[in-house]
């Protein structure tokens, strides 16, 4: 990854999109018919199952939290070969569990 990609990383709109998926994605666990019907005949739900089912706008979003989340990940390696930063474990990755800021929602 380059440090023009990098240059692109959004903290707050990382966060603001990883909430609006958190809730959409509940939303279309518990309310689409054709992820229901999955689920009740115990077939293997998949991500892609998901994503397919959302607006093509919400499928843009999608994408642009996909990009911002290969930053993040990016950086937290970087980080985490460096030294710096919250190291990783396995329960959380890279974050400490913890909310070191009460305002700041958890991510997935």
């Amino acid at each position: 990854m380059d440090s023009e990609d990098l240059n692109n990383w959004d903290e707050e709109r990382y966060l603001e999109l990883n909430s609006y998926f958190r809730v959409r994605i509940q939303i279309l666990v518990d309310t689409d018919p054709y992820i229901k019907e999955l689920l009740q005949e115990n077939k293997s739900l998949q991500l892609n199952d998901l994503i397919d089912r959302l607006s093509d706008e919400d499928q843009e979003k999608w994408h642009e939290f996909l990009q911002l989340d290969s930053i993040k990940l990016h950086i937290d390696m970087r980080n985490h070969l460096e030294g710096k930063g919250t190291p990783y474990n396995p329960r959380d990755g890279f974050t400490s569990g913890e909310l070191d800021d009460e305002d700041r929602p958890s991510t997935w």
